[in-house]
């Protein structure tokens, strides 16, 4: 789905004739954090600052590590006032790995501009230390500097997603990274917070998460990308077409998609028959009885649903809206299975990472059942993407254990558009 989208993108810029944009030389950006700064937030940056600025002009070097605070990236790291230093040895050990990185990509070019891009946080904010942290950032730019041979370097700063604010220093931290990109010229900071519901990469649903869907990781390179291209180059006009955002994550956004009208065969519910419902490309009310739900009961068989396209097309994205409501006794399915056919026979579930999906959370779903579920549909979108290409089909299937629920929904969705 990147691919298509970010070649969509790159036509876009070459149309528009802002791509290798006058802006001489070439650009090195250094992008780094943790778990967060994925290959997906990745490729959609170098896509983005491509389009601007030509991508023979953009030299790209990523490095991610889940899990860790900024004193593995800064070398003088500090803590706070009366605490101590668990892992002393460990400081700057990341950035190491980091600079290797770099060196990798400019060798011994000296580019007309350097660009931090920053997706970190977290770690510090559960451990308490956000009030060393600007300290640290500020350092670990100097440090990067000094060891680049470079006068000045931009950055750009993603704050941490409202998810974080249960951590002790959730709140601070976010404050922290927002007044980097505020108080310094040279520095800008992003907004992650609407991009954190969904179907993670995991294939785990979450109402919030500390990490996002794989759309909403295109959408934060795309951002990030904007911000540094706005700082290299704040004499080009951007194309806005580049940076033109499609991240989904409800049913109220979705003006059409590809499997309206298309026919749905399959499992159905004692006493139905008629499947098309599911793609009418209508939603229906939180009243499970309002004619657009179909409510499967618990059941030890899966449901299985096969929706066809018609003809073969690319499926870049597929979903199911369904109900949570304990009037409607409706519940997350234990398992939801997306998977795609190019011959209409054999099926094929494309990175079963993000394809399988379940409801990870135990803990909170026990405390909704316990505090009884007001109804509220839930969009259980996920990309279709392997490593072959985009993905061609002509039928799609869901296939759903139910457990001991109901469940209920409106409408298979293939490729929704805003």
């Amino acid at each position: 789905m990147h691919a298509i989208r970010l070649i969509s993108i790159l036509f876009l810029c070459l149309t528009a004739g802002v791509c290798g944009g006058e802006v001489p030389g070439r650009h090195l950006f250094v992008l780094s954090g943790q778990s967060n700064m994925t290959q997906t937030l990745g490729h959609s940056f170098y896509e983005c600052v491509g389009a601007v600025l030509g991508k023979d002009r953009v030299l790209i070097a990523r490095t991610g590590h889940p899990g860790q605070p900024i004193k593995n990236w800064y070398r003088d790291w500090q803590p706070p006032e009366g605490m101590e230093d668990p892992k002393p040895d460990k400081n700057g050990h990341l950035y190491d790995v980091l600079i290797a990185a770099v060196e990798r990509v400019r060798k011994d070019e000296t580019p007309a501009s350097a660009t931090f891009i920053w997706m970190q946080g977290e770690a510090d904010a559960s451990r308490g230390w956000a009030s060393v942290y600007e300290k640290s950032f500020l350092g670990l730019s100097d440090q990067l500097r000094a060891d680049l041979g470079i006068e000045e370097i931009h950055f750009v700063v993603g704050r941490i997603n409202d998810y974080w604010l249960r951590e002790p220093d959730g709140e601070a931290m976010r404050e922290i990274l927002a007044k980097l990109g505020e108080d310094h010229a040279n520095g800008a900071w992003i907004d992650t917070d609407d991009l954190n519901r969904g179907v993670n990469p995991w294939g785990g649903f979450s109402f919030e998460d500390g990490h996002y869907p794989p759309e909403g990781y295109v959408v934060i390179g795309q951002r990030f990308a904007r911000e540094a291209c706005r700082l290299i180059a704040p004499d080009i006009e951007l194309d806005p077409a580049i940076f033109e955002e499609r991240f989904i994550d409800s049913y109220r956004q979705i003006k059409t998609h590809d499997g309206i009208g298309k026919k749905v065969s399959g499992s159905a519910p004692p006493g139905a028959t008629d499947l098309s419902v599911l793609s009418d490309g209508k939603f229906g009310t939180t009243d499970h009885q309002d004619g657009a739900w179909v409510g499967f009961p618990p059941s030890d068989q899966p449901i299985e649903l096969v929706l066809d396209l018609g003809a073969e097309m690319e499926v870049d994205s597929m979903a199911v809206n369904l109900l949570l409501s304990s009037a409607a006794k409706s519940e997350f399915p234990e398992q939801l299975v997306y998977s795609t056919s190019a011959d209409g026979q054999e099926f094929r579930v494309n990175g079963s990472r993000y394809n399988t999906i379940r409801y990870y959370n135990t803990k909170e779903l026990a405390k909704m059942r316990t505090d009884g579920i007001e109804p509220v549909s839930v969009l259980l979108l996920t990309r279709q993407w392997d490593r072959e290409g985009p993905v061609r089909a002509r039928k799609v299937k869901v296939e759903i254990k139910t457990g001991g629920q109901w469940v209920f929904i409106d409408e298979i969705v293939v490729n929704p558009r805003k």
